[in-house]
């Protein structure tokens, strides 16, 4: 919500006063790398969730590439724990019995780059992303209540995460500026730490003024203003979480960072491979336990095994069912899996406090918003999930159009649910996939 000089019945200085001080004061306060914002109020109550055990998953990533795959490619022909991986998935063979592949999701919206970002909200536009409503149940307990990564800078309509108020979150696209945002302690942190302290007082004196203005205007804007108080006291909770962990040590590793950052287009496979280790480092040191990833994809022409394909990336999505194109399509998405997979293993070596391997207490969602990118059809996202204490090994095909049909939604609710995130919807969701995957 932004407050203007019409949103107070009663006209004066005082209120046109407050509403200045209000935009200074934010724009101080998004400086500092805390997002002004109204809560989430249309939500709907906590439910019992259905079948729901215990929290086990303490972790969530999320992986989705722009361009998707060739779908016949991607999923395996035969349903139940008796698939086989085809191409593209084969570089998971060795966590075949650890992930769960879905055909036949999606958010039934709209199709298209601008449908993609539908991907984790269930709408293009608008909505909260899951990862966002995860974070606001576990984020409380790490440095970064989540962090969003790509490689570069992303097209326009690739976009992943966004705030309860529909407001896409920025993407960390340099390897180097997430190494130094988890790991480094210079200057640039303790002069934040320098502005968190001493403008502490910022957050009182708009409270002061908002609650002097609230006695002054009429009753409905002061349900208003009652909004905006619960707004400044979240902000406030964030303030003093971020000068709580400065006080607090970075973790210290051991990783060699290239000379320069590989942001160039036709290097988006090698700063993939480097994204993948420090979400790995981030996850391991508890930095954080919410991240998405964004892949995305230009008109580069890639070199792989060192084979130089004979178009780019954009061209070869647009494959126009081309059986050479198909297979160098596929050359790329096996590439992408291949980075995955390693991902999955780094994970897997790992034990957190419990003595679970990362990857059994991490939930993981690796796929696409885009369905057949040759079509820019939306529906079938390619979809799996890996690690998390879920009923894995299966190939779920699910019929798109059968009477009561299920939704990338629903896989979504059970998702939520094992990380204690109990909602009933999720955006035109009802249900979830307990049954398949709890």
């Amino acid at each position: 919500m932004t407050f203007g000089s019409s949103c107070f019945d009663v006209p004066g200085m005082r209120a046109k006063r407050f509403v200045k001080m209000t935009n200074d004061r934010r724009r101080f306060l998004r400086g500092a790398g805390i997002a002004l914002a109204l809560p989430m109020l249309e939500s709907g109550p906590a439910v019992a969730a259905d079948r729901v055990k215990p929290a086990q998953v303490e972790r969530f990533v999320a992986v989705g590439t722009f361009l998707g795959f060739h779908q016949d490619s991607f999923f395996p022909a035969d349903a139940g724990r008796g698939y086989k991986l085809g191409n593209v998935l084969r570089p998971l063979a060795s966590h075949r019995d650890r992930l769960t592949i879905f055909s036949g999701l999606d958010h039934r919206g709209r199709n298209g780059h601008e449908g993609w970002k539908a991907w984790m909200t269930g709408n293009a536009s608008g909505s909260v992303s899951v990862d966002q409503l995860i974070a606001a149940q576990v984020g409380h307990e790490t440095r970064y209540a989540s962090l969003q990564v790509t490689c570069g800078t992303p097209p326009s309509d690739a976009r992943l995460s966004f705030t309860p108020e529909g407001v896409a979150l920025p993407m960390i696209g340099r390897p180097s500026v997430l190494y130094q945002t988890l790991f480094e302690s210079g200057s640039d942190r303790n002069r934040l730490g320098y502005l968190l302290r001493t403008n502490r007082s910022v957050i009182d004196d708009v409270l002061e003024d908002a609650r002097s203005t609230q006695r002054q205007v009429a009753v409905k804007d002061q349900q208003k203003i009652d909004q905006y108080l619960a707004a400044l006291r979240q902000v406030e909770q964030k303030l003093q979480k971020r000068i709580r962990w400065l006080d607090r040590p970075v973790p210290q590793v051991e990783y060699d960072l290239p000379e320069f950052d590989p942001i160039a287009p036709d290097l988006a496979l090698e700063c993939e491979q480097i994204m993948y280790d420090l979400m790995a480092l981030a996850l391991n040191t508890d930095s954080t336990r919410v991240i998405t990833f964004l892949i995305p994809g230009w008109s580069q022409v890639f070199t792989i095994d060192g084979q130089k394909l004979h178009a780019g990336y954009h061209g070869l999505s647009h494959h126009g069912n081309d059986a050479a194109k198909i297979a160098e399509y596929n050359l790329v998405g096996a590439a992408h899996v291949g980075r995955f997979a390693r991902f999955l293993d780094q994970l897997d070596k790992v034990q957190d406090k419990a003595g679970r391997s990362l990857l059994d207490s991490t939930a993981v969602v690796f796929g696409s918003g885009m369905g057949d990118s040759n079509t820019h059809d939306n529906s079938n996202l390619p979809t799996l999930i890996a690690g998390g204490p879920y009923r894995h090994g299966s190939h779920h095909r699910i019929e798109r159009f059968a009477s009561g049909g299920r939704k990338l939604g629903d896989l979504y609710l059970t998702l939520m649910q094992s990380l204690g995130v109990n909602v009933p919807t999720f955006a035109n969701a009802t249900h979830n996939l307990n049954e398949w995957v709890l």
